[in-house]
């Protein structure tokens, strides 16, 4: 079992996997992960090579499309309500204070929503996928913090990337993200500050995903990887398992490989996330 991140030398996987003499090959990430493990699939039906490709959806940003969930996902949500829970106890120990936690989700902020409504605190939850002012933010942190004394923001890596680009890519090929998390500090310190209020700011990063599995997420990596094992010895290829409407099946990578999954702004769960934190309509993303 390998891990790396970056770089994809097709005819030097294909030449290894003949070589070492391996047909099956399990691709276990995310969804770039996937999309690389379909174009390995082609390139070793064009060179006719006898190799079971097989997916299995791990990721703890939960952005593998078609499947219900991604495993890691609910052991990261766990740990991120957590610091969710520390922040506030932070934000209430001081008059005016604003507790901020950043959370990992480039593109989609999963992790952030079911933090605010696993730990039912959150004040605020702003995510990749609903562009936003920063007026509109400190308004409503302004407001709540009135009403209650203090406030807690819960921020996704990649929200708010308007106003923290930095036009950079890395050695990969990735968009190097600005830091929303320090952005919301220094923004919501600069405009507490005449009206005495200040933030308190956690960026718990690796720390999410670096910790034991939870139960739930151990049964449910399990479920897949028996599937995963018995796809490859039917001689399937080409293929991800992962669970549809809680049954375990089996989806051409083709179909996964197509792009990202990210949050339904009219979803049930994004508009109670909403609800539960008291956001107004400049925050939302919904238009209805």
């Amino acid at each position: 079992l390998k891990a790396a991140r970056g770089g994809l030398d097709l005819p030097k996987i294909c030449n290894n996997l003949k070589s070492m003499g391996i047909n099956i090959l399990f691709i276990v990430g995310g969804d770039g992960t996937q999309q690389a493990g379909h174009l390995l699939y082609e390139a070793c039906r064009e060179r006719k090579l006898p190799v079971s490709v097989v997916g299995v959806p791990k990721s703890i940003d939960n952005d593998v499309m078609v499947f219900d969930k991604t495993f890691g996902f609910d052991t990261a949500v766990a740990t991120a309500a957590e610091t969710v829970r520390n922040v506030w106890v932070e934000a209430t120990s001081c008059k005016k204070g604003v507790g901020i936690v950043k959370l990992m989700g480039r593109d989609a902020g999963y992790v952030a929503m079911h933090a605010a409504l696993a730990s039912t605190i959150a004040d605020v939850v702003l995510v990749p996928e609903v562009s936003f002012k920063i007026e509109d933010v400190l308004k409503h942190v302004e407001n709540t913090v009135d009403a209650k004394g203090f406030c807690v923001m819960i921020v996704a890596e990649g929200a708010g990337q308007e106003h923290v680009s930095t036009g950079e890519k890395d050695a990969t090929g990735h968009t190097v993200y600005g830091d929303i998390g320090t952005y919301m500090r220094d923004s919501v310190n600069a405009y507490l500050k005449d009206k005495g209020g200040r933030s308190f700011y956690i960026d718990p990063s690796y720390i999410i995903r670096s910790v034991p599995v939870r139960p739930v997420d151990h049964i449910y990596c399990g479920q897949l990887s028996r599937a995963a094992v018995h796809v490859a010895m039917r001689g399937y290829t080409g293929v991800c398992v992962g669970a549809l409407h809680k049954i375990e099946v089996i989806m051409p990578s083709r179909i996964i490989a197509r792009g990202k999954r990210c949050i339904d702004t009219r979803s049930f769960e994004w508009q109670s996330c909403v609800v539960a934190c008291n956001m107004p309509s400049s925050l939302s993303g919904f238009d209805g």
